[in-house]
């Protein structure tokens, strides 16, 4: 009998161990609905939820932070451009400057300046066009993560509009460049060749007291340079070369500011917001699974206990029949 007794135990206890280390869920699913079924597919899908929610989260950072770095590339390569540009609009003022006194040495800064202000200026148009294409191919990445925009036609005919109005910018910047290059470059041959027009053109832009015959040779001999302007026309075009020369300084302070401030886009901090919210949502998701999973350790506990106790008050009945029966047998074989 103490053997059998042994033996059930043992096998009371067993069965205990085999309990306990069931899953805790389905020892509360087995015994109520204490979860709801949402609940229960929120507690199996959230791993793979977290997972999700972190790839894409670095995801944004990394596209955020690779068109970081690609902006503040092109705000220094248009620091470069504006910084060029107001080098040589000044070179192309002295040029100016210098009509009344020697026409040579007009010619040559006139040409240098409007030579190296273009490029800059097309060095600073690219760089946009560029960097648009570039932004173009993040937001499609972004698309390809967290599809979200829907003005993609929109944008599409506003690039579209922007590259023509660029394109054209370039050609007409260059065309007028090398067309003034050329006419700076023949009058300088003129001026060289012809002493006595020389003559004639500074004293058109000094005094105005030429001949109509000088003044005319002067006007096809330099027509399209500052050699051929008058007083009040030189004045003119020294003003606009003042103006754009304005333009620039604000433009490079403007790039300057943009910098120091951390060169960031609009869709750069769209990007980091959306990060940051699905952060907020994933530690919203883990508090709640860490509130789920301890209502069903909770549970599950209670549901040990319960089953403990009802283990031991079946052992305890078993044992108390197990008495009566022997001590009925006991008084019959002695009486």
């Amino acid at each position: 009998m103490d053997n059998q007794a042994e033996e059930e135990s043992e096998a009371g206890v067993g069965l205990q161990r085999d309990e306990d280390d069931a899953p805790l869920c389905e020892d509360v699913e087995l015994q109520d609905g204490d979860l709801s079924p949402e609940e229960k597919t929120f507690l199996r899908d959230f791993p793979i939820l977290k997972e999700d929610l972190k790839g894409t989260i670095d995801k944004l950072c990394a596209l955020a932070d690779d068109i970081d770095k690609t902006h503040k590339k092109f705000t220094i390569t248009n620091m470069v451009a504006n910084s060029a540009a107001v080098t040589f609009r000044v070179m192309s003022l002295l040029g100016l400057a210098l009509a009344p006194v020697t026409g040579a040495g007009s010619l040559l800064l006139s040409t240098a300046g409007q030579v190296f202000a273009t490029v800059a200026d097309v060095t600073h148009i690219v760089s946009g066009m560029l960097e648009r294409y570039k932004n173009k191919k993040a937001q499609a990445q972004a698309e390809d993560i967290l599809p979200t925009h829907d003005q993609e036609d929109r944008e599409d005919e506003e690039d579209k509009a922007h590259h023509v109005t660029d394109a054209g910018k370039v050609i007409s910047n260059v065309g007028n460049t090398t067309k003034y290059t050329k006419e700076n470059i023949r009058a300088f041959q003129k001026l060289r060749a012809n002493p006595r027009l020389a003559n004639d053109a500074k004293r058109l832009l000094t005094t105005g007291q030429v001949s109509s015959r000088s003044s005319a040779q002067v006007q096809k001999a330099f027509a399209g340079t500052t050699l051929a302007m008058t007083k009040k026309a030189l004045i003119w075009e020294g003003a606009m070369s003042v103006f754009s020369l304005g333009h620039d300084l604000a433009s490079l302070s403007k790039e300057w500011k943009h910098l120091e401030e951390g060169a960031r886009t609009k869709f750069v901090e769209e990007l980091r917001a959306k990060a940051s919210e699905l952060e907020r949502n994933l530690t919203e998701f883990t508090q709640r699974y860490e509130s789920l999973q301890q209502k069903v350790r909770s549970r599950a506990g209670g549901v040990g206990k319960v089953k403990a106790y009802k283990g031991l008050r079946e052992h305890v009945w078993m044992w108390v029949w197990l008495c009566v029966c022997l001590y009925v047998c006991a008084y019959v074989w002695f009486t």
